[in-house]
């Protein structure tokens, strides 16, 4: 897992770019020391699916900003995106109409899933090597559909939990693991942060008030959830993404001192 050369990253550092070997193929994360002498962990940025480890946007913008307020970061590519939409879209109408086809559907898009799982699981299990020398709290930021498989890994415990975790505009594109992600979200027994944008999917904008309506009692800064006033197209809402995680993990840093 040394640095290694990937065109796609040649603008950065070459002692940025790391590699991971995930099912047969080597796939980049991006590791960046913190800044300052303030030093409280580790936040592992995973962008959408499909996306790149230094994806355009919020996840980009925290790769670089979350160094200046104690937090090394690494970001790690997340799973491919697959054509899925023929079998989510027949996996759907399951609930409507039972024939041969539609649950032929459903068990594609389910093993399709589950392939995304399981080349996520694949990335963050090696990423402890890579952040050895970062002491600290370990924080998971992850952004839309990658939010999906991440809480469906905690939530079976095939993934070990983060101190704390920011989720923003979580969804999934079936549906059924879309209405099952709430309920998923609120057993997790670790501090959450869930950001939701007015630009984020239908799907997302459609769980955001039942996530936060079985959302734990605050025990301490269990949950919470904040609704951006503007897009995230804007640079704006990135840096007040940036404030809100910063101010939350202020919150978890004094509730849990020991991480």
């Amino acid at each position: 897992m040394a640095s290694a050369s990937h065109p796609e990253y040649n603008y950065l550092p070459a002692n940025e770019v790391k590699q991971l070997q995930v099912e047969e193929e080597i796939v980049p994360a991006l590791l960046r020391p913190w800044i300052g002498k303030k030093q409280l962990g580790l936040a592992i940025i995973v962008p959408a699916i499909g996306e790149r480890a230094d994806a355009p946007g919020l996840a980009s913008y925290l790769r670089r900003e979350l160094n200046s307020v104690g937090w090394a970061t690494l970001a790690v590519t997340p799973p491919p995106l697959l054509d899925t939409r023929t079998e989510i879209e027949a996996s759907d109408t399951a609930n409507t109409a039972t024939t041969p086809d539609t649950q032929q559907a459903l068990l594609e898009s389910q093993k399709i899933q589950l392939k995304q799982q399981d080349f996520m699981l694949a990335s963050m299990v090696q990423l402890d090597t890579l952040g050895k020398h970062f002491a600290g709290k370990r924080m998971l930021v992850t952004i839309g559909d990658s939010a999906d498989l991440i809480i469906e890994l905690l939530d079976t415990k095939r993934l070990p939990k983060p101190d704390l975790m920011v989720i923003v505009n979580p969804y999934s594109e079936l549906e059924s693991a879309n209405q099952a992600l709430p309920e998923k979200l609120a057993a997790l027994s670790i501090p959450v942060l869930d950001i939701q944008s007015k630009d984020g999917t239908a799907q997302s904008l459609a769980t955001q008030v039942q996530r936060l309506t079985l959302a734990p009692a605050n025990m301490p800064s269990r949950y919470s959830q904040q609704v951006l006033a503007l897009d995230l197209t804007l640079k704006v809402a990135w840096g007040n993404c940036l404030e809100l995680i910063e101010g939350f993990a202020t919150r978890i840093n004094k509730a849990y001192p020991n991480g």
